[in-house]
């Protein structure tokens, strides 16, 4: 059965990592660093060579599989409570995609066959490596680390605050509501009113404002204006979440069903998938990770059997997609019999 089980650490859309706001692609052109070249500068600087120790191929992953399907599995091994097989698919896949190192970081930090400061020194060398490149998750688990003094570090508030910021910044909506949390309890009301408008929550909104005055409310716009150019847009927040969601939706039909896509490249897999997911979002009687699933391999299967055939103009066939209780396994099983008698 295919597994649709949610990751149990934080899920984080990635965030573009060669992007620098204006504000600091102006810096670049003195010769001073910029800021967030000087938060990279607190962290150790490693190399994929240095953290990653040989990985071993397993039943699930070997280095002949696309970066995608091995992040994908590692992602969903990692759910499945199998920490060692993840740990190898997560290796391999690294190079390609820095959110690697912030499972790879929480593999680590549970690893029993080590000492606790071996345990922190690991995970804490994953999430620089990641933080350094941009990466949300791993620039919030900088902000935990540095704040109450987590995986080996010595507690530093004001650093904390910096890399929260740049986790903010980088559109992490965890990251945004800390923000308005952390100022909004000091009371400084313009800072956790820009971090509100930013996320565009009216009720958090309405709340502070009932607390500001005019000049306070003027301020926090005038804030909120400046972080619009320089906050990761939503839009493009999405669009790398849904990139993610194509590998770990790829791998777990690999996992199950790797005929689905044999005789596939790379490309044309990723733009099956592509196109399933926006399919299956436009239509309301699909829900679940399953009848997404589910619609993948049985249309998939039809147009092997004749190119070009729309399974969902088959009525029996949406209606058998649209019963969220069914198993992927006998939605699969039912569809070949209707599909069959269809050809007859």
């Amino acid at each position: 059965m295919l597994a649709v089980i949610q990751s149990s650490i934080r899920e984080y859309p990635l965030k573009p990592q060669h992007l620098l706001p204006l504000v600091l692609a102006t810096a670049l052109i003195g010769c001073a660093p910029s800021p967030d070249e000087e938060l990279n500068a607190t962290l150790p600087q490693l190399s994929l060579k240095e953290l990653l120790p040989q990985a071993v191929a397993n039943e699930y992953c070997n280095p002949k599989l696309d970066s995608d399907l091995l992040y994908g599995i590692g992602y969903q091994l990692y759910n499945d409570d199998k920490p060692e097989q993840a740990r190898n698919c997560l290796i391999m896949a690294a190079p390609t995609h820095d959110r690697a190192l912030c499972y790879l970081a929480s593999i680590a930090e549970q690893d029993s066959s080590k000492d606790s400061a071996e345990r922190d020194r690991e995970a804490f060398g994953y999430m620089a490596y990641s933080a350094v490149k941009n990466d949300a998750c791993a620039e919030f688990g900088m902000f935990q680390n540095f704040t109450y003094g987590m995986r080996g570090q010595t507690p530093d508030s004001d650093l904390g605050l910096r890399w929260l910021e740049r986790s903010a910044r980088h559109g992490d909506a965890d990251a945004q509501q800390t923000l308005v949390r952390l100022h909004s309890n000091k009371g400084n009301l313009p800072l956790a009113y820009r971090w509100a408008k930013v996320l565009d929550d009216q009720a958090q909104i309405d709340a502070l404002k009932q607390r500001m005055n005019p000049q306070q409310i003027s301020e926090g716009e005038q804030g909120f204006e400046q972080l619009s150019k320089i906050v990761t847009s939503k839009d493009a927040v999405r669009k790398e979440a849904r990139e993610e969601n194509i590998a770990v939706y790829s791998a777990n039909i690999h996992m199950e069903y790797p005929e689905t896509f044999k005789g596939l490249s790379v490309a044309e897999r990723h733009a099956l998938m592509e196109q399933a997911v926006a399919t299956v979002s436009a239509r309301p009687e699909f829900s679940t990770r399953g009848q997404l699933y589910a619609y993948v391999i049985i249309a998939r299967q039809a147009q092997l059997k004749q190119a070009g055939v729309d399974v969902l103009q088959n009525p029996q066939i949406v209606e058998l997609l649209s019963d969220t209780e069914l198993q992927v396994s006998e939605a699969v099983k039912k569809a070949d019999v209707i599909l069959g008698q269809a050809a007859l």
